[in-house]
């Protein structure tokens, strides 16, 4: 028998991920598959790495948050400077270039989007998102039924594993093939407020035995979130306040215009953005 831990979105979670580790540890996980979206916006950084990279974890896969570590920051700050979004990614960006080891860069630079392979005789496909497309909302868990079945039909998958949405699910699609998603260690989401004061971290064990799939187990994980907060203000994480909210709010900013802007002005991220990008530049005109 095989128990396999899946984990996903931990975000820079480092406490979260700790503790999940060490619950997977008490339930006897065998192996781990993580799903994307590592880093940002919390302060983990190597820790994060050096944990996953401790255990048996033997597919990694690259998220959209994953991805911008690898854009032309340049060329997309020109383009969308004025967006609150763009000084939001570029901080945070220059945070993880200053307490990143390259190393694990160059690792994470390797992982695809997704994945498929055989384990069990079962057909297997890993994905952040759909296989092509590791962003959108398409797989949301209230979303249309077609959209499931997209995930799984191009390569008649038995199961299907994805993250993304921050949401745990179990469902099928239209031929009885497996969907299934962990939710997030770092970040849990739900649109319905009688949930949203459970900040638990979530991931899931899959157990694969002599018969083929042998369970799901969705677990929650206590953690503390007083100790994260402490690692965040110790390494001075930017946008600090709005990290804080998510665990009182339960809902990410990246799209909140009005408290971006309001926390950019308070603490002149835009300026620090423009000294940054502006050092870019000569860097890139001194090589």
């Amino acid at each position: 028998m095989k128990k396999i831990a899946l984990i996903s979105d931990i975000h820079g979670n480092y406490n979260a991920l700790d503790q999940v580790i060490k619950d997977a540890k008490k339930q006897k996980v065998t192996e781990y598959w993580f799903l994307g979206d590592l880093l940002m916006p919390g302060p983990g950084t190597n820790s994060i790495l050096e944990l996953l990279n401790s255990v048996n974890t033997t597919h990694f896969i690259r998220g959209n948050w994953d991805d911008f570590l690898f854009e032309d920051v340049l060329a997309i700050s020109k383009q969308y400077f004025n967006e609150p979004q763009t000084t939001y990614i570029v901080e945070l960006l220059k945070y993880i270039f200053n307490h990143i080891d390259n190393k694990y860069l160059r690792q994470m630079k390797q992982w695809p989007i997704s994945e498929e392979f055989t384990l069990n005789n079962l057909n297997i496909l890993l994905s952040h998102n759909y296989p092509d497309k590791d962003f959108g909302h398409e797989l949301l868990p209230y979303e249309k039924q077609q959209n499931f079945d997209q995930l799984l039909f191009k390569k008649n998958h038995d199961i299907a594993i994805y993250g993304h949405t921050h949401h745990q699910v179990f469902r099928t699609s239209r031929k009885d093939q497996l969907v299934i998603n962990p939710g997030s260690v770092g970040q849990p989401y739900t649109a319905w407020s009688k949930f949203s004061a459970d900040r638990r971290a979530q991931y899931t064990i899959l157990t694969l035995d002599s018969t083929g799939y042998g369970g799901i187990d969705f677990r929650k994980v206590n953690y503390s979130i007083d100790a994260e907060l402490e690692f965040a203000q110790e390494n001075d994480l930017p946008f600090f306040d709005l990290y804080k909210k998510i665990f009182t709010d339960g809902k990410a900013f990246t799209h909140n215009n009005d408290a971006l802007n309001s926390v950019i002005k308070k603490y002149s991220y835009k300026d620090d953005v423009l000294k940054y990008l502006r050092k870019l530049v000569k860097s890139k005109e001194n090589s």
